[in-house]
């Protein structure tokens, strides 16, 4: 795999929202559902955290990204609901060599629908390359699992699915968290944010009930998700 040059200053990650409802720039898709892929300039690989409810429209949109389905090494799956997963099936179609992590209780359904990829079910807190871990899987009835990028400097970037299980138990999952700065992803019902107080950028996207308060609560803060976007960190 080639490391994309534009990206060889960065000290860190750069992460393209791919897919999310509302606004997009020029030439990208926008629709129900949620996908962000994250390129790790330590390792040169991009990973793919949610694959959005649509596989035409992910594939358009990586495509406006310049981004090929070939250079993508790993899926990450934070719970199997189809907003999250139907992309999937197209990148699939074009790279079966990926690594594919989910909680561990989907692991069966995804190694019969995958059977060329490797399926790994994730039970606790794994690093699945250098400086990017997952909690493993969380909650009761509906699992899920959350990503955790963690720059040189110790900063956390936290990106989320739709925190099912709980905002403050998705938000506290790691012992290896470091000192989290940023947060991109869905807040599900939560209305209590105190855990956001000491963030400096609040990406709220896909199933977040109640982005008005955060805009009101943390009005510098909060950040204008756009689908095609790229964001430094």
């Amino acid at each position: 795999m080639q490391i994309a040059d534009k990206y060889l200053d960065l000290e860190n990650f750069y992460i393209n929202i791919l897919f999310n409802h509302g606004e997009c720039l020029e030439g990208f898709i926008s629709s129900y559902g949620f996908a962000a892929l994250i390129y790790n300039v330590e390792t040169g690989s991009y990973i793919l955290f949610d694959t959005g409810s649509d596989d035409i429209i992910l594939l358009q949109n990586l495509n406006q990204a310049g981004i090929e389905v070939t250079d993508i090494s790993k899926v990450v799956i934070s719970h199997n609901h189809p907003e999250h997963t139907k992309g999937l099936e197209s990148i699939y179609r074009k790279n079966s060599d990926l690594e594919i992590y989910v909680p561990v209780e989907n692991q069966i359904t995804y190694n019969r629908k995958y059977p060329l990829s490797k399926v790994y079910g994730v039970i606790e807190e794994t690093e699945i390359e250098k400086n990017i871990y997952l909690s493993g899987q969380l909650g009761n009835y509906l699992k899920e699992q959350a990503m955790l990028l963690k720059t040189r400097e110790e900063k956390g970037i936290l990106l989320v699915g739709c925190c099912h299980p709980g905002f403050n138990e998705t938000f506290n999952a790691f012992t290896n968290r470091g000192n989290i700065e940023a947060i991109i992803g869905g807040f599900h019902n939560t209305r209590v944010f105190s855990a956001l107080d000491s963030l400096k950028f609040i990406g709220a996207c896909h199933c977040t009930k109640y982005a008005d308060i955060l805009k009101v609560k943390y009005p510098e803060k909060c950040h204008e998700i756009k689908v095609g976007e790229e964001i430094l960190f």
